[in-house]
């Protein structure tokens, strides 16, 4: 794999976020960028969140400049360059993709700013024809999908905070049921 690729066609396909990294060869960080590029923009417009979409301009100006510096590497590091997922980093290599404890409670926190304000939005948005009955009614039906996410967002978001239940270790259940034994064997010679 190099990274001397065409000056013309690193420039056109970098104007798109997750191409130029996939035109240099690194599918797996270039699919993610632009995953996570569609995927904010999706929920920002079915949410009606158009806040969410600043997020895009920082997404777009790093696949731009990060192709560019694939481009600019040498053959020897450009090689040590790893293609990974974008957001690999962040999760545990463990097959059940845990977070890391390290960005749990942060992502947990982001989560719970989105569907407060999701929530909030859409409560505003009804109380402005609450005394209109049939507009309120339609703008219930429209913002029932957007009060639903709301609240998987936050559920998810407290699970994301409490932190994960864990499972005592085999060895500790063993001592437990040995220690149980042992307690029963005194009482009963006493």
């Amino acid at each position: 794999m190099t990274n001397k690729k065409n000056r013309f066609f690193t420039l056109v396909f970098s104007c798109c976020p997750g191409a130029g990294e996939m035109y240099m060869g690194l599918y797996k960080h270039g699919v993610s960028l632009l995953s996570a590029f569609c995927a904010i923009a999706a929920v920002a417009f079915w949410l009606n969140w158009e806040e969410l979409l600043l997020i895009l301009p920082v997404i777009w100006c790093y696949s731009f400049f990060h192709t560019h510096n694939l481009r600019q590497m040498t053959e020897e590091e450009f090689r040590e360059v790893k293609d990974d997922f974008f957001f690999a980093g962040y999760v545990d290599a463990r097959p059940d993709w845990r977070l890391t404890e390290k960005h749990r409670r942060l992502f947990g926190v982001i989560l719970l700013f989105l569907g407060l304000s999701v929530l909030c939005k859409t409560g505003v948005n009804l109380l402005g024809t609450f005394f209109y009955v049939p507009e309120f009614i339609w703008r219930f039906g429209y913002a029932v999908p957007q009060i639903a996410v709301a609240g998987v967002i936050l559920s998810f978001a407290l699970g994301l905070m409490r932190g994960e239940k864990e499972e005592p270790v085999e060895e500790e259940k063993e001592e437990t049921a040995e220690e149980n034994i042992a307690e029963k064997l005194q009482k009963e010679e006493a």
